[in-house]
């Protein structure tokens, strides 16, 4: 089958064969993705922040995610800097990456015609588009699994060991950018009930030498766990449960069209359209093994779905493979011109979402319920400036916050500022890196400190601290309709240890 695909592609136009042209195109878009970058008026997301104060204290783990993505974004860091689109560049160049293994795998498996095609299909699709613009740990995850399916691709078509250090490596590096990489090996295990040479890959040692090594590899984060009291698991099993179990249709449903917005309508359309014709057995080995690096983590998160609360990433690692199969399908059935719709889709999505970037400060849908939809990414930076000139005319040295986001803005914000940033926790376990580590229990100021928090009362601070003066109500905007409330108290003689507290039942994370 893959032979008879390959003889009619040669008679398409060169143009369309040519990695080089492809290699061309996809440089072409990451360099316009980081100069876009580099207009984008927008802040540091909370989590991006986060992750930069990971980068400045290199460790083995961190609360909430393993460390990867820290260490990524440290080496940026001593390339370009500290500055927002430093800490971005990285997921455009992770992405070019990403498309580049894309077409090796659709090349070994199809033929080169459909791995053009695949890897541009991907490199515009709807979420890389977006994600490109942000840096997130699914950038680096996405890598690692388009590198892991291509080394097992490799091992299916009769590769010796060397590809299994290879898949170890890409393996062990998936896990430390983000623990859903283990759906990995379950789909590996599913792929050897669909298709035949999978199943030998599974039987021989390379399969399971590679495994060994991913876990050899993960091992230093398993001891910083151990030595945590295992944070990150409690951490991500919290994030599974949710608020319990909501048994909802709508969740899923919703769910699922999230997964069709994130690849493109067709390519995941051509993805569900190739498992349907795989229940009729009338696709290649190809296509079922490729299904089953797709659907089974797409099918375990839609079911999650039904029961409680999931995120629309959750299913990232699916989408490589719905790419390659999806374009793969369309192609063969004579559906070029879906294949075609797609790019354009993703195109005008790029292009959208890098003007919206340009002038986020001035975006407002009117017809939406929460018109600034760009709220989650504007006004950290003056929230920073506003603390920074608060706090040099209370001659305060550290700053207090009561929530991760703050705390996360004001750390990457105030980076350049000689005041410690800490967070004061409300019941006694941590929930959140900040509290893990800067905890103003753990770190109680030694001169006069500026609480900044969504709301506190003075009633409460009074029995830890002589002096409580209120200073005053701070609004940051955060759109053009939209903005954050803070309430400023400068706190000085401290007259009794300091200890978790709720200091306002009001205040939110």
């Amino acid at each position: 089958m893959t032979h008879r695909i390959e003889m009619h592609a040669g008679a398409r136009p060169v143009a369309e064969s040519r990695v080089g042209l492809l290699v061309l195109l996809l440089a072409v878009i990451t360099l316009a993705r980081l100069l876009a970058l580099r207009f984008s008026v927008t802040d540091l997301q909370v989590d991006e922040a986060q992750y930069w104060d990971w980068s400045q204290h290199l460790a083995f783990g961190y609360f909430s995610k393993p460390p990867l993505i820290g260490w990524t974004i440290a080496a940026a860091n001593m390339v370009c800097g500290t500055g927002v689109a430093c800490v971005r560049a990285p997921s455009p160049l992770f992405y070019f990456g990403t498309s580049l293994l894309i077409y090796a795998t659709a090349v070994r498996l199809y033929d080169r015609r459909i791995a053009f095609w695949a890897s541009l299909g991907f490199a515009f699709a709807p979420g890389v588009a977006f994600s490109s613009a942000i840096m997130s740990t699914d950038v680096l995850l996405l890598f690692f699994w388009a590198l892991s399916l291509y080394a097992f691709v490799r091992l299916r078509a009769g590769g010796g060991y060397r590809w299994s250090l290879l898949l170890g490596f890409a393996l062990g590096c998936g896990l430390l950018a983000k623990y859903a990489m283990a759906y990995f090996v379950g789909c590996a295990l599913i792929a050897a009930v669909l298709d035949p040479q999978s199943r030998a890959v599974i039987r021989s040692g390379r399969f399971w030498l590679a495994v060994a090594i991913g876990l050899l590899l993960l091992s230093p984060n398993i001891g910083w766990n151990l030595n945590n009291h295992l944070v990150t698991l409690r951490h991500t099993n919290e994030n599974i449960s949710g608020d319990g179990l909501k048994i909802s249709l709508g969740n899923a449903i919703g769910f699922l069209a999230a997964q069709f917005g994130i690849i493109g309508p067709f390519l995941m359309g051509g993805a569900f359209a190739a498992a349907i014709a795989a229940w009729r057995k009338g696709v290649p080995d190809e296509d079922r093994m490729l299904l089953a690096f797709a659907l089974p983590v797409i099918l375990v998160v839609t079911i999650a779905s039904v029961l409680t609360v999931t995120n629309a990433n959750w299913a990232a690692s699916g989408l490589v493979a719905s790419a390659l199969v999806g374009t793969a399908f369309l192609i063969r059935a004579d559906r070029f011109s879906l294949v075609r719709a797609g790019l354009v889709i993703g195109i005008v999505a790029q292009v959208v979402l890098i003007a919206g970037n340009t002038i986020a400060d001035k975006v407002k849908l009117p017809l939406l319920k929460h018109g600034d939809i760009y709220k989650q990414v504007l006004g950290w930076s003056r929230l920073g400036d506003a603390v920074r000139a608060e706090a040099k005319a209370s001659g305060a040295t550290m700053v207090v916050t009561l929530s991760r986001a703050d705390a996360a803005a004001l750390v990457y914000y105030l980076r350049n500022d000689p005041v410690a940033v800490t967070v004061w926790p409300d019941d006694p376990g941590p929930d959140n890196q900040f509290e893990l580590t800067r905890s103003i229990v753990d770190h109680a100021p030694t001169g006069p400190a500026l609480l900044v928090a969504g709301c506190a009362e003075a009633a409460r601070l009074g029995p830890f601290f002589g002096s409580v003066e209120d200073k005053g109500r701070l609004t940051i905007p955060s759109g053009p309709g939209s903005s954050r409330q803070y309430q400023l108290f400068r706190l000085d003689q401290p007259i009794a240890p300091l200890r978790t507290v709720p200091l306002c039942v009001h205040d939110a994370d």
